[in-house]
């Protein structure tokens, strides 16, 4: 009876954490796409273009400000004692300090360069977008505590972009409303780290000196080197749209920001299983690995019926109805955000706990050199739908790479747990 008390007790405290992170990503995406009605109707649809022509180079540098601890973090401070977490993340906050001023200016030169008008509302949106970076949610997932992201991160970041909905609608422009955004991200990030370093005082003598920053660098180097590859090739598109074709690039862009806003709002899909794989090994972590990769790639299948009967709807709504994107190119986009979602959860939580960041790297990079020129080439001869197929193909191929660094784990697993049974049926039958 205990045990089934003891079963049911961690049942609801992991449905308990899922409401938890759910409540944080569902409030940030609603967010996020409420106020893209609010843009187009205050400036217009090239306006609203411009902006996530912005984001999307901001959404690269919020990854590189990042620095990688969004996809080892939550691991490091799940297995972590409280000095070691505590130097984790103030290493962190020390190395985006360090960051922020030369990856956001590049952000936004680029931005002013690609927008194919109003170059301050690209900046604007880079900007925004990168401060992204500072989030401290990564460190929330190690300690399982969504709760506190939620009130301490996620309410002041809905409240700058409810903040910018309001003056938009009252006449402002869409620069005032990027603007909210912007400082809604930076009283997250102020309002976690006093949080965090308050919570996690030790005494001096108990402190762990941090590493140089040397150091800090090379031992962030796969975590980064494979989310700014993996966040490159979400961006790029966007990008080569606009360059070679830009006439579809509205219809595009809220294609993009639908699936990109979906994806977020389902991080707490990933996330959970950012917390639970790594806390097991040997035989233990195999079997969470095949458990992962089965309840995922069922959500998936779920997940891409949905969009299939809610995306035309959604995108005609947030484009008001001035945007309709096509058959095809919805389609496309509800097959992206399922196989998407299946691809993160093997590459963040799976290939991570199984110390396998390499290969997360090396599939990302073989992704981008093929889907990227598919992309451009689609954007030209077919549209939207064109550059959404090219993203695709090159989806497929990294998570192909990344499913048979999977089998050869489990295949191994496999093998190590025979022989090891082997072996103390062997002893017992000696003694």
């Amino acid at each position: 009876m205990s045990r089934r008390a003891g079963r049911l007790a961690n049942a609801a405290s992991g449905v308990n954490k899922i409401a938890g992170y759910a409540a944080s990503m569902v409030a940030l995406a609603i967010a996020s796409l409420a106020i893209i009605p609010a843009m187009i109707g205050a400036d217009g649809p090239q306006a609203w273009a411009a902006i996530a022509v912005g984001q999307s180079i901001g959404g690269v540098a919020a990854v590189g400000l990042a620095y990688g601890w969004g996809l080892t973090g939550p691991a490091v401070i799940a297995r972590a004692d409280r000095p070691v977490a505590l130097r984790e993340y103030s290493e962190s906050v020390l190395m985006k300090g360090i960051l922020f001023v030369p990856i956001a200016g590049a952000a936004g030169v680029l931005a002013a360069v690609f927008a194919p008008t109003d170059p301050l509302l690209a900046v604007a949106g880079a900007l925004s977008t990168a401060s992204i970076g500072l989030t401290a949610s990564w460190y929330f997932v190690g300690l399982s505590r969504p709760y506190a992201m939620f009130v301490l991160e996620t309410i002041p970041r809905v409240l700058g972009t409810v903040a910018g909905i309001v003056f938009m609608l009252m006449g402002s422009t869409a620069f005032v409303g990027v603007l909210c955004q912007l400082a809604g991200m930076l009283g997250g990030f102020v309002a976690c780290s006093v949080w965090i370093f308050r919570s996690s005082s030790l005494p001096r003598h108990s402190r762990l000196p941090r590493r140089p920053v040397r150091l800090v660098l090379v031992s962030q180097g796969l975590g980064v080197s494979s989310t700014l590859l993996s966040a490159g090739y979400v961006a790029a598109p966007l990008l080569i749209v606009s360059a070679f074709a830009p006439v579809v690039l509205p219809v595009y862009a809220i294609v993009d920001k639908v699936q990109r806003q979906v994806s977020v709002a389902l991080n707490p899909f990933i996330t959970v299983f950012q917390g639970w794989v790594p806390r097991a090994s040997g035989a233990a972590l195999a079997s969470r690995v095949l458990s992962a990769i089965g309840l995922s790639a069922v959500f998936s299948l779920a997940l891409g019926a949905a969009m299939l009967v809610v995306a035309p709807h959604f995108v005609l709504w947030l484009g008001g109805a001035l945007i309709r994107p096509g058959h095809t190119t919805l389609v496309l986009m509800a097959v992206f955000v399922a196989m998407n979602l299946f691809e993160s959860v093997i590459s963040k939580a799976v290939l991570v706990a199984i110390d396998r960041v390499s290969v997360v790297a090396t599939a990302t990079l073989v992704g981008v050199i093929i889907g990227l020129p598919l992309v451009a080439f689609g954007s030209v001869l077919f549209g939207a739908a064109g550059a959404l197929g090219g993203i695709l193909v090159g989806l497929v191929v990294r998570l192909g790479i990344e499913l048979a660094a999977v089998a050869r784990y489990v295949r191994r697993s496999g093998t190590q747990t025979t022989e090891s049974s082997l072996n103390e049926e062997n002893q017992r039958e000696y003694l």
